[in-house]
């Protein structure tokens, strides 16, 4: 009898190895799929909204061969000890340090129509009062269509800023829009597949400086509320037996925006490096992971101001029991980036609107 525990007991290690050994590959394919286009592997895209998950699933792994007393451990750790830099994308711990003087304030907020999209009128006066108090230096809004019959307080909210530049889609509700303390000099508009979803790149004048500041919103995997249904069921494991077929069809509606938006990285990131170097600030609502490609794909040419100077995971999507970190604010060289933090009090939207300060950088 003892003979045959011990070969049950041999079996069940070797499967939670090879089981161990599976979440390790997913591992590090969530943390570093963002380096190959979607095209060649559509799935990094799902994995990179996965990677806590995994992490946290691995770290428990490797806590239950510690306790067993078994050197396996070491295979987790080592998986964990790779992803260290792509944990602190994910989640920075940055020390704080006061903002200096000479800073712009920065916010990109994806506004969802102003509040309107919650159909909320409570949700809808709090934008107004939020957008009337700001004090940002560049404010970039994506969803900031309204409606009419808010048209006068909107006006008067954003009046404080003296140059504002909104920008349609022609076959869409959607709109981009930024406010500036700064003239605003003029515009290109990258457009893509979705009519609803572009990237607008001004020509800013800040004092001595022409800066080129993006305001940008990359395709939405477009989750219905049968989708975000679905989700809620996935992560409280409520419908064991729908689980991996909604699993699959989630991740292969995700998987296919992600490719879209990739067209749409690589046509801002060919349009930044056309510019050679100049002060660049970008803003919006990338859809996406930043462990995700559009992510790591402008990364290699501007710094995350929240990984630079955040802290914790700064979740900016927050509904339906979806939370991610969505938003972005990516500058150059020519920035150094502070307080960067997720206003997680603005609860007007299904996201949370994203600031930084940052500070011009002698050449």
């Amino acid at each position: 009898m003892k003979k045959v525990h011990r070969h049950i007991g041999s079996v069940l290690t070797k499967l939670l190895l090879v089981f161990n050994i599976l979440l390790i590959v997913m591992l590090l394919l969530s943390a570093f799929g963002g380096y190959i286009n979607p095209h060649t592997f559509g799935w990094e895209v799902s994995l990179g909204l996965l990677f806590p998950f995994l992490a946290v699933a691995t770290f428990a792994f490797m806590v239950a061969w510690l306790i067993a007393g078994s050197k396996k451990w070491l295979w987790s750790f080592g998986a964990l000890l790779l992803c260290v830099g792509k944990l602190h994308t994910y989640c920075p711990v940055s020390m704080p340090q006061p903002v200096p003087k000479g800073s712009i304030k920065v916010v990109s907020y994806n506004t969802y129509g102003f509040g309107s999209g919650l159909k909320d009128s409570v949700a809808q006066a709090q934008m107004i009062d939020y957008l009337h108090h700001s004090d940002a230096d560049l404010f970039c809004a994506q969803e900031s269509h309204y409606n009419l019959k808010y048209k006068e307080a909107v006006e008067n909210a954003v009046a404080h800023w003296q140059y504002s530049d909104s920008v349609y889609s022609s076959k869409s509700w959607n709109a981009l829009t930024l406010y500036s303390n700064y003239p605003i000099l003029d515009r290109h508009i990258i457009r893509s597949s979705s009519p609803g979803h572009m990237c607008v790149i001004y020509r800013v004048k800040i004092e001595s400086d022409t800066v080129y500041v993006v305001n940008c919103h990359f395709i939405s995997n477009s989750i219905n509320p049968e989708d975000k249904a679905t989700y809620q069921k996935l992560v409280t494991i409520s419908d064991r037996d729908s689980t991996s077929e909604d699993f699959l069809r989630l991740g292969r509606k995700v998987n296919d925006a992600g490719l879209r938006r990739a067209e749409q990285a690589d046509s801002l990131a060919r349009y930044l490096e056309q510019l050679g170097d100049k002060p660049v600030i970008v803003c919006g609502d990338f859809n996406e992971s930043p462990l995700g490609y559009v992510h790591t794909r402008l990364c290699r040419l501007l710094d995350d101001a929240y990984t630079a100077s955040g802290n914790g995971p700064g979740i900016t999507y927050h509904l339906n029991r979806m939370y991610f970190r969505l938003d972005n604010i990516l500058c150059s060289r020519h920035w150094r980036s502070f307080g960067a933090r997720v206003d997680s009090r603005q609860k007007m939207s299904d996201h949370y609107p994203i600031e930084t300060w940052l500070k011009r950088v002698k050449d």
